[in-house]
């Protein structure tokens, strides 16, 4: 028998289970629908596979109220674009292992990603199993050797190696060495292993793993590091939901206002706003109103408005970070989206610094206060415009450091307004941007010489000296 070495175009998801242990949390949903942050099970799990692996249809086994979790799927298939087959499985009830081999008419690939519909995984724990082909006949299960991030010891399917072969599998193994992540990189062979097991009583895909292991033919790659869950509890549930908010929400190029202020608050709220309708463009457009009227209560004369004008400053920079988030929670991201969240942005910057300067005119030279005012204008605009280009050029080049961007300025802004400091935090965040936009500038500098130098010391088609 041949082996592909092509990367698996076909993934099966049973999702014929009952799900049980999840009922307490949502007993009017069969399993695959239950929501992780306003996105189901169902929906999380295609969207990993499709995001590590070509996969051009999704084979789904059904069982409990096969109906309903049929039209799910095919509305997931739709928005996710990728073509849906379905099995029904007349025996659900024995277990995971009759659902898989019902899937053995609708797979004719030689091999095929297999999971569950209630195992949710990061798409490098995918990509670290299909490095390789299984072995002719043979399956590779993705397993985790690190027993402290694994939910559930005393659930979790514990596997036997012996270097990358599986030796043993079950729950109940006193000596193991990582755990089974439900994620399975199959050759047809599968088959043949869940036949055995079920002409020996056994009805789960341990039981098929067992008999082909006896073989030297199932193998487990370590993915150690990956994140993935198996959400079959309710608290199974909030721990993953408490993951996602935790790594999801940021952003690799938060500044330092945003990290460890912006988003603590805004996780918050994005934890409450996901579960409403409201859509991250709609969100974005709040922010922006909030920053017009913080505008007004700048401009405004009366000290307290002046306090009132910030503080809502500060509440939309929070609110800002919210729609990014639930957009990536919610795979909503999109060009466009990003795109007009940098206008309204842009918009709302300049806004702010409109109110701070007629405010501070109430008090001081006109002059000096349009010249403050210009000043920050012109260095907010640009440390906006070189943010992208700069992150662009430089990403993974440099090493980090403090990233001085909006949340930095806006929080100025609102410390200058609580403070009644307005022409002196004018100048500050003048002087802060326009310095920032200049050391960006000899840091690309920098970069190009270097990089021509090396370009210039590379003869066509040789080796640099040494």
């Amino acid at each position: 028998m041949s082996v592909d070495v092509h990367p698996p175009r076909v993934a099966v998801i049973l999702a014929a289970g009952r799900g049980e242990r999840l009922r307490p949390y949502d007993g009017t949903r069969p399993k695959p629908l239950i929501d992780l942050l306003s996105v189901s099970l169902a929906e999380r799990v295609v969207r990993g596979l499709l995001a590590a692996a070509p996969i051009e249809k999704v084979v789904v086994s059904l069982g409990y109220e096969a109906d309903r979790v049929r039209t799910h799927f095919e509305s997931v298939g739709r928005r996710c674009g990728v073509s849906m087959e379905f099995v029904t499985v007349a025996d659900w009830q024995l277990g995971n292992g009759a659902s898989a081999l019902a899937a053995e008419p609708a797979t004719k690939t030689e091999s095929f990603l297999l999971t569950m519909s209630d195992h949710v995984f990061t798409p490098d724990l995918v990509l670290g199993l299909i490095a390789e082909p299984p072995c002719p006949g043979g399956i590779k299960l993705a397993v985790d050797r690190d027993r402290g991030a694994i939910f559930d010891l005393d659930d979790v399917t514990r596997v036997q190696l012996s270097g990358e072969r599986i030796t043993a599998i079950g729950k109940g193994l006193a000596s193991w060495d990582a755990a089974d992540t439900g994620v399975f990189y199959c050759s047809a062979g599968l088959y043949e292993g869940l036949r055995q097991a079920a002409a020996k009583g056994e009805h789960g895909l341990s039981g098929a793993v067992a008999t082909l292991a006896a073989s030297g033919r199932a193998s487990g790659v370590d993915v150690t590091g990956c994140w993935w869950k198996d959400v079959d509890s309710p608290a199974a549930l909030r721990d993953a939901e408490e993951h996602l908010l935790r790594v999801v929400v940021g952003k690799q190029t938060d500044g330092p206002v945003a990290r460890y202020l912006n988003r603590p608050v805004s996780k918050q709220l994005t934890r409450w706003l996901i579960r409403t309708p409201v859509s991250p463009n709609q969100l974005s457009l709040i922010g922006f109103g909030l920053a017009c009227i913080a505008t007004a209560c700048m401009a405004a004369e009366s000290y307290w408005l002046l306090v009132a004008g910030g503080l809502l400053a500060q509440f939309s920079s929070i609110l800002d970070g919210s729609d990014g988030e639930i957009a990536r929670l919610r795979f909503e991201q999109s060009e466009f989206g990003g795109w007009f969240d940098a206008v309204l942005d842009r918009y709302a910057d300049a806004l702010l610094l409109f109110g701070l300067t007629w405010h501070a005119m109430y008090t001081n030279t006109a002059g000096i206060c349009t010249a403050a005012g210009f000043a920050a204008v012109i260095g907010t605009f640009l440390n906006s415009y070189t943010a992208d280009k700069y992150d662009g050029l430089m990403r993974g080049r440099i090493g980090g450091g403090i990233r001085i961007g909006r949340d930095v300025r806006v929080l100025l802004i609102a410390a200058g307004a609580v403070l009644n400091l307005t022409l002196s935090t004018l100048w500050l965040v003048a002087l802060l941007m326009n310095v920032e936009v200049v050391r960006r500038i000899i840091v690309c500098w920098r970069q190009a010489v270097a990089a021509d130098s090396t370009t210039r010391a590379t003869p066509p088609g040789g080796r640099g000296p040494g």
